[in-house]
Order: C-alpha cells, then sequence, then structure tokens
C-alpha cells in the first residue's frame, strides 16, 4: 500500500469504516503516516535493488559458467525463471486488486515485471548466442525494447520507464555504430548525436503532454526529467563538436535552432524550469568552446584562460540569477492556474 489514508479510503469503499468515523481514521492515519512511509519507502528500495541484483547475478552466471552449461540446462534455467517471474507477478497482483485497482506504481508486482523483463533480455541473448543468429547488437536490445513496451505500459512505473528508455537509447547508439551514415546535411559521425537529441526531445514532449493530461500510466517524473537531459547533452556536444570547426559539412545553425527552440517552448509555452536551465548552461559550454577556439590562435594562452574562467563565473552567476526569477515567476504563474480552477 502507498500510505495508510489510501488504506482507510479502500476500508470506507469496502464497508468497513463508517461514514462518521472517517475523520478520527484519516487524522489518526495522518498522523501514523511518517513512519509508515518510511518503512515502505526502504522496504520498495531493498525490493527493487535484490530484483536487479539478482537479474544481474543471473546474467553473470550465464557468462561466467557458459562453457559448462549444456544448451538444455541453459534455457530450462532462463526459462524457468522468466516463468516464475510471470506466475509472481500474478499473484502478488491479485494480493494488491484491492489496494490498487489499477496496478500502477511502485508495487511488488511490478516488482515481478522487472525481473521479467530482465529475463526475457537474458533469453534473446542466449537465443542469439546458441544458434549463432548473426544479428548485430543493435537488433537485440531493439526486439528487447519491443517486448518491454507491454510491461512497462502494464506497469506504468518510472524504474521500468527509464529502463525502456535507455534501451532505446541503446539501439540508437549500437544502430549508427554498426552502419554508419550521413542525412540530409550533417556528417555521419555527428548524425548519432543528432538522432539522439531528436529522439529525446520528442520523448519529454510526450511526458509533458501526458503529465498535463494526467495520463496515469505515462506519470514518470525521473524518465521525462532524464530523457531532456540526454537531450541537451547530446546536442551540446554536438554543438562543441561545431565549434571546435570539425565537421565541414554539418551546420552549427541546428545547435541554435534546437537550443532557441527549446528556450522559447520551456520559457513562454510550458513554463518548465530544467529544460530551460539545461539549455542556458548548453549555450554557456558552447560558447566557452567557441571562444577557446578562436582566442587561442590569437592571444597569449595564460590571458586567454584567465578569460575563459571569468566568462565561466560570469555567465554561470548572471545564469542563476535570472532563472531564480523565472521559477518565482513559474511557480506564480501555476498557482494562479491552480486557483482559476
Amino acid at each position: 500500500m502507498r500510505n495508510l489514508r489510501d488504506q482507510v479510503w479502500a476500508w470506507y469503499q469496502q464497508g468497513e469504516i463508517k461514514a462518521e468515523q472517517m475523520p478520527k481514521a484519516l487524522t489518526l492515519a495522518g498522523k501514523a503516516q511518517p513512519e509508515v512511509a518510511w518503512r515502505e519507502v526502504i522496504g520498495q528500495l531493498l525490493l527493487w535493488l535484490g530484483v536487479l541484483f539478482v537479474g544481474a547475478g543471473v546474467i553473470i552466471f550465464f557468462a561466467f559458467n557458459w562453457q559448462d552449461l549444456g544448451k538444455f540446462g541453459k534455457f530450462a534455467l532462463v526459462q524457468g525463471l522468466l516463468l516464475i517471474c510471470a506466475l509472481a507477478y500474478g499473484g502478488l497482483r491479485w494480493q494488491e486488486r484491492d489496494i490498487n485497482p489499477r496496478g500502477l506504481g511502485a508495487t511488488k508486482a511490478n516488482a515481478s515485471l522487472l525481473g521479467l523483463s530482465l529475463m526475457i533480455g537474458a533469453l534473446l541473448a542466449l537465443v542469439g548466442q546458441t544458434y549463432q543468429t548473426g544479428a548485430d547488437p543493435w537488433q537485440l536490445f531493439a526486439i528487447w525494447s519491443l517486448c518491454l513496451l507491454p510491461l512497462v505500459w502494464l506497469a506504468g512505473f518510472d524504474l521500468l520507464w527509464l529502463k525502456l528508455l535507455a534501451l532505446i537509447n541503446l539501439t540508437l547508439v549500437l544502430y549508427f555504430h554498426t552502419w554508419p551514415q550521413a542525412w540530409w546535411f550533417f556528417d555521419s559521425y555527428v548524425f548519432v548525436l543528432v538522432a539522439i537529441s531528436l529522439f529525446n526531445g520528442v520523448v519529454y514532449l510526450v511526458f509533458l503532454a501526458a503529465q498535463k493530461l494526467n495520463i496515469a500510466r505515462l506519470n514518470a517524473p525521473i524518465c521525462q526529467s532524464l530523457s531532456i537531459l540526454l537531450a541537451l547533452v547530446a546536442l551540446t556536444w554536438y554543438g562543441c563538436w561545431q565549434a571546435l570547426e570539425i565537421g565541414d559539412s554539418s551546420p552549427f545553425s541546428f545547435y541554435l535552432l534546437y537550443s532557441a527552440t527549446v528556450f522559447l517552448l520551456s520559457r513562454f509555452v510550458f513554463k518548465q524550469l530544467l529544460p530551460l536551465a539545461l539549455v542556458c548552461f548548453s549555450a554557456i559550454a558552447v560558447s566557452t568552446v567557441w571562444l577557446g577556439r578562436n582566442m587561442f590562435d590569437t592571444s597569449s594562452e595564460v590571458g586567454v584562460f584567465f578569460f575563459l574562467a571569468m566568462y565561466i563565473v560570469g555567465a554561470t552567476a548572471g545564469i542563476s540569477v535570472w532563472l531564480t526569477k523565472m521559477r518565482a515567476l513559474f511557480n506564480t504563474a501555476e498557482l494562479n492556474g491552480k486557483a482559476s480552477q
């Protein structure tokens, strides 16, 4: 159960608590909540870490004992664990049906889905290694991502969304490493940065729209924040690469257009502080690289280092002060919006 108030409400709906007793029951639940909340946080943390370590242990066991295990033993072990995880999910989900009817969030049943997702990956890798299918590494992670998608949608939990995001990004990196190619006016060696930046930017917009529309299955704040972080890290890497004038045909205008779009949407449309802060500090990083690239050829190294240090300190301080004002402005706009509703 997530908290005592939810449990009290479930008992009230089941008729175990009368209406006149509800105020007292909610008061008692509120007083006992802090202690119970800490227990639940620690218990959930240990549960999810345990599932991750068991899954990692199985994979390491296969890697270490690959030559000593027979084909039948390998498949029996992985498929047996996969079946155990599936049965555990069914049993735990049945136990939690009254407390959490939709089965979303950090529940024991969804911990079983995490173990199931790990075993699916292990089974796919086992098939590829046993029968030497000749598939490229990116295909393994692409199929794993497709198999993981229904489990993530069923659980609606941040950790599983985070795992899916990591698998898709890894698929993109491995694909463009295996098949380097250029698209339009981007060089092949920077196109992977463009692809990762665009993909994660779209993912952030999807999660943001789901948050606005109150879609519970897409309630993944950690994954949402990480997606925009990955998008702007890749964009900053691209910008620094172009500021150093390493690329011949890839345009620096892509960085300017992308960062300007993120800035305008975050400042005036969505009013989100995190992408606004990230794009501002990205601009500081790229401009610092550009200044260093152009100044080291014509000025003394000591003077350039001093100027760049002063520039970074001044720009960071100025942006931090401005972001503090933006945070207050966004909070006020949010409160006014809730009051008008």
